[in-house]
């Protein structure tokens, strides 16, 4: 993979984790235990343990569904933000680290994408809402569609840079 590409999914999974902030480790861990990021010999080779990866998908399950909740704070929030912040930089350090380039860089752009997509899937989400009368739950519902397609959109990348080598 291409510095570019590498970068690039780190950049993918921060967005990700500022739209669910369980979701990038979730993707990420169940990448690294299926083989298709290394991590091993690393500090974060737990992402790859099986009961990780599980761990993981539940929590992003539970995620989506609170979503949906109404009493659940914006994504916006000090706590909620930080969360996603902390995801966005541990899924681009890991994705990084995987393909061997810069951990810090990789963290700089998860945390920073999780950011922006933070604000921006809010003002989107807020705004369909709104102008288009859809109910929340009914535009989060395409949220986690979009979550979702990031992710099979990084399985394709991986498997296709697998297959180059």
């Amino acid at each position: 993979m291409t510095d570019l590409e590498v970068y690039g999914g780190a950049a993918v999974l921060g967005a990700v984790s500022g739209m669910r902030s369980m979701a990038a480790p979730a993707i990420v861990s169940r990448f690294a235990h299926n083989g298709l990021l290394p991590l091993e010999g690393s500090q974060i080779k737990f992402l790859g343990h099986q009961r990780s990866a599980k761990t993981m998908a539940l929590m992003a399950v539970g995620e989506m569904v609170a979503d949906k909740l109404p009493f659940i704070p914006n994504r916006t929030a000090v706590f909620p933000l930080i969360a996603r912040v902390a995801s966005g930089a541990l899924s681009g350090t890991a994705f990084v680290k995987a393909r061997k380039r810069s951990v810090v860089l990789g963290a700089l752009i998860g945390s920073l994408a999780a950011v922006g997509a933070s604000y921006g899937a809010y003002k989107v989400r807020k705004a369909i809402g709104e102008k288009l009368h859809v109910p929340d739950p009914i535009v989060a519902v395409a949220e986690d569609a979009l979550v979702a397609a990031c992710g099979f959109a990084l399985v394709k990348a991986l498997k296709a840079a697998e297959e180059a080598v």
